[in-house]
């Protein structure tokens, strides 16, 4: 199969109604715009457990796991059923799988109304320092910082906290 290639101006035509136009900026030093163009970065595509339904964030860190152990995962199920939610209605990440993502790269993807971070310190994605258990919101998000979950689970005055906080989130 051979490829259609033209430079006829009348073909064009017919293929284009309307005028294109090639602008180069002025750069002030040589180079600059070709080191723009270069590098630009790819959107970040994220792998999570759940369907984000809801669209709220739940984060935490794993390391060498896909997504959470399983005993945490039970304990993230209880306390989605506690609030009236399921698996389907939020988005589980595992942040360790993703070290640069940061909190615009999250919100443009899941364009979440809610993100708890679970033993994630909030200025590793460029938020604010928010104290723990306590509901903050930063650019139209709620966001609310916990413990890990390993914490949570092995502690009960912190869990009693973050219950706390989370009931009316």
């Amino acid at each position: 199969m051979s490829e259609l290639l033209t430079t006829d101006r009348t073909a064009l035509s017919l293929l284009f109604d309307e005028e294109l136009y090639l602008v180069k900026a002025k750069s002030e030093t040589p180079g600059t715009a070709q080191a723009i163009e270069g590098k630009q970065e790819l959107p970040l595509v994220f792998d999570y457990l759940g369907e984000n339904n809801r669209f709220f964030l739940l984060l935490l860190e794993s390391p060498n796991e896909k997504h959470l152990p399983e005993p945490h995962l039970e304990v993230l199920l209880k306390i989605l059923q506690a609030k009236g939610l399921e698996l389907k209605d939020v988005a589980i990440l595992n942040l360790s799988n993703y070290p640069h993502a940061n909190f615009k790269a999250l919100k443009d993807f899941f364009s979440s109304s809610k993100i708890c971070l679970f033993g994630i310190p909030p200025h590793q994605l460029g938020l604010p320092d928010f104290p723990s258990n306590e509901p903050g919101n930063f650019e139209g998000t709620k966001v609310l910082t916990t413990f890990s979950l390993s914490e949570l689970i092995q502690t009960q005055h912190k869990k009693v906290a973050f219950w706390n906080a989370m009931k009316n989130f």
